[in-house]
């Protein structure tokens, strides 16, 4: 028994300093965000949203933002519709070779981002697309889309087709089965499948890089940038402060009402 419970304190102990661990850096990045100074030192001795009034006046900041987040949209939306079709048609027709289509649509995640970005860039150039919306919006759909497949062939799996069948059987038109019965269902997968697309799509650097032109610089790159050639701005840990809570209430919000967890 004490052997037992030795193994149990040091399993929770061994725990806690792992989330201390990750933490710690997200942790030093908020507290930093506060501090009046205008360079970075920890721990904060100055108190004041200085930098956060300043984040809100930056016409270069406020514009990556923007385009980032027209990106992950776009991104987001067509991940989920071509890759939650992709699921559906996987998990209800079951085609011949049906673990290799899934392979191929699973591949951005084994291959190195730097690959499929050289690549799409490859691809782009003969197609005259190179630096255009379009261009990075499906790159970061292409990125996004095996974490869509795999969470909505989780959610179909889970459904139970005899509900499809007994609508289709009381006179439902195959639409209406999917509108009143396979999409509301479904709905948790598709939350979640929207939630994680446009964290990744976010959160890019390496395709965004590649393949954005110089008028569709995302916030990430952005960010980059100034790193390598100014250091640490303390407008970009203020928008950086705020990101990250962002996401972190979203995680939470995601994993309590849709267990995000599970869906992986």
């Amino acid at each position: 028994m004490k052997t037992y419970g030795f193994a149990v304190s040091a399993r929770f102990l061994w725990t806690i300093l792992a989330f201390i661990f990750l933490l710690a850096p997200i942790a030093v990045l908020i507290f930093a965000s506060f501090d009046d100074a205008s360079f970075f030192r920890f721990p904060p001795k100055d108190y004041s949203l200085r930098w956060y009034q300043a984040a809100l006046e930056s016409r270069e900041y406020k514009s990556a933002l923007s385009v980032s987040l027209i990106v992950a949209v776009l991104a987001g939306f067509v991940s989920v519709i071509f890759g939650g079709l992709a699921a559906f048609a996987l998990v209800r027709f079951k085609p011949a070779g049906g673990r290799i289509i899934e392979a191929i649509l699973m591949t951005p995640l084994v291959l190195p981002l730097i690959v499929w970005a050289i690549a799409l860039l490859q691809i782009y150039s003969k197609l005259g697309m190179s630096g255009t919306l379009p261009a990075l919006v499906l790159a970061h759909a292409v990125i996004t889309m095996p974490f869509t497949v795999r969470i909505m062939v989780s959610t179909f799996a889970d459904l139970d087709p005899l509900l499809e069948q007994a609508a289709a059987t009381l006179g439902a038109s195959p639409m209406r089965v999917i509108g009143r019965i396979t999409l509301p269902l479904a709905m948790p997968g598709l939350v979640s499948s929207a939630a994680f697309s446009l964290l990744i799509s976010f959160n890019d650097v390496i395709v965004s890089s590649l393949i954005a032109g110089a008028r569709w610089i995302t916030f990430p790159v952005r960010l980059y940038a100034q790193l390598r050639s100014q250091g640490i701005d303390p407008i970009t840990l203020a928008i950086g402060s705020a990101i990250v809570a962002f996401i972190l209430v979203a995680a939470l919000i995601g994993e309590f009402l849709f267990k995000w967890s599970r869906r992986l």
